[in-house]
């Protein structure tokens, strides 16, 4: 089995950088949208395309090409410690990603929406939609400004600005937390440390 491995590891190894690899571009086009706030929309439906047809099916992938190598290798995780924190990471890391990160990016979707159809200026960073907070806020008192407001979800935030603001933080620091854990886990499977 073991003559498997340098067919096994090329893939594992390029189907992760595939994978994680749009992740870290993710925070340039949240900030370009914030300096271009009529695009934030169109960058909220990006970032939320790549997530679901390109990172999450190649990241699923990984626990099938990673224990097929370690199969091949003759490595058994409950040994190799490096590799039973790599998996129970990869495992946290995953649930997030698809019980939190993609809900938070969702809901930003969907306030974006009402917002667009609104006519209110729209950025995908907190700072862009905390600005838009206060524009929505200022022009709350217009019938039209309160109908589209009410037509938004029902939510604890007073308007759709403020909650995208709070979803902005969120998504961001969500954000950084899986890029952390990409980080750790790569470093576990390059380093392969004694734990």
């Amino acid at each position: 089995m073991s003559g498997l491995v340098p067919i096994l590891l090329p893939i594992h190894v390029i189907t992760a950088i595939v994978a994680f690899g749009p992740n870290f571009a993710m925070p340039i086009i949240a900030r370009m949208a914030a300096q271009e706030p009529q695009h934030g929309l169109f960058a909220l439906r990006l970032t939320d395309r790549i997530e679901r047809r390109l990172v999450l099916p190649l990241a699923l992938t990984m626990p099938i090409s990673g224990g097929l190598l370690a199969l091949a290798e003759g490595i058994n995780p409950l040994v190799s410690h490096w590799l039973l924190a790599a998996i129970v990471l990869y495992a946290a890391a995953m649930t997030y990603a698809l019980a939190v990160q993609v809900r938070v990016v969702d809901r930003m979707i969907e306030i974006a929406g009402h917002m667009a159809a609104a006519g209110s200026v729209l950025a995908a960073g907190p700072g862009a939609a905390l600005a838009t907070a206060a524009t929505l806020a200022q022009g709350a008192a217009t019938p039209t400004a309160t109908a589209q407001a009410t037509s938004v979800r029902v939510s604890k935030f007073a308007n759709p600005g403020m909650e995208m603001a709070a979803l902005g933080v969120r998504a961001r620091n969500g954000g950084f937390f899986l890029m952390a854990m990409v980080f750790i886990i790569v470093s576990l499977m390059a380093g392969k440390p004694t734990l």
